[in-house]
């Protein structure tokens, strides 16, 4: 009986060490099935942030392209007005594009004769039809850039003491133009002189030297700036 007891009480530790031994095993998977849950949720949480974040993006993007449609747009408005408008001057004035925008570039014989400052009847009819498009957009700017060969000045050389000045001084004649004949606001007009520093053709030549002589007008807008 005795022994049959001490049977049942072996049994009885056996089946106890493997309650407990169950239990932990059975703390341990709920501890890590919480874990796993946490991770989980955790995943979720930063796939859920990621994809908030894609979505931003993408109507970043969006945006920057439809900015950028508008933009192109704009230009290409900005240049179909400005070939008008040199076509109206004629004499071969035309569009040039450029990293700034287009200009409308006028030949030297249009405005100017060889070596002088002074604006002829011609160049002031077209510095009318560029008063009137400045008019007709009246938060435009415009930049005006003289420009000329690079021959030595000789025959006005007791005006000028460089190609510089020459450029300079026509940019200046018509900026006066603008401001105290067709009346355009004076803040809206700003100047440079840029010598033969910036050829746009090949000055070995009487056919590159002639384009190379010129006045330029970058015209701009708010919307287009």
């Amino acid at each position: 009986m005795k022994k049959n007891m001490g049977r049942f009480g072996l049994v009885i530790l056996a089946l106890t060490v493997l309650l407990v031994q169950g239990c932990a095993e059975l703390d341990e998977l709920r501890t890590a099935n919480r874990r796993q849950a946490i991770t989980v949720r955790d995943q979720m949480s930063e796939l859920d942030k990621l994809k908030a974040e894609l979505d931003a993006a993408r109507k970043v993007n969006m945006v920057y392209e439809d900015r950028a449609q508008s933009d192109e747009e704009i230009k290409e408005r900005l240049r179909a007005e400005l070939e008008r408008l040199a076509g109206s001057i004629g004499g071969g004035a035309v569009v040039r594009d450029t990293a700034e925008g287009p200009m409308v570039q006028l030949p030297e014989t249009i405005l100017f004769d060889s070596g002088l400052a002074k604006l002829k009847t011609e160049g002031e009819v077209a510095l009318e039809k560029i008063a009137k498009h400045l008019t007709s957009h009246p938060s435009a700017i415009v930049r005006i850039d003289g420009h000329t060969d690079n021959d030595p000045i000789v025959k006005s050389k007791y005006l000028w003491e460089s190609n510089h000045h020459l450029s300079a001084g026509r940019a200046l004649s018509v900026f006066h133009y603008l401001v105290n004949k067709a009346h355009i606001e004076e803040g809206r007009i700003h100047i440079a002189g840029f010598g033969p520093n910036r050829p746009i053709a090949s000055n070995k030549n009487k056919a590159g030297k002639m384009q190379n002589r010129r006045v330029e007008f970058l015209i701009l807008s708010p919307e287009s700036s």
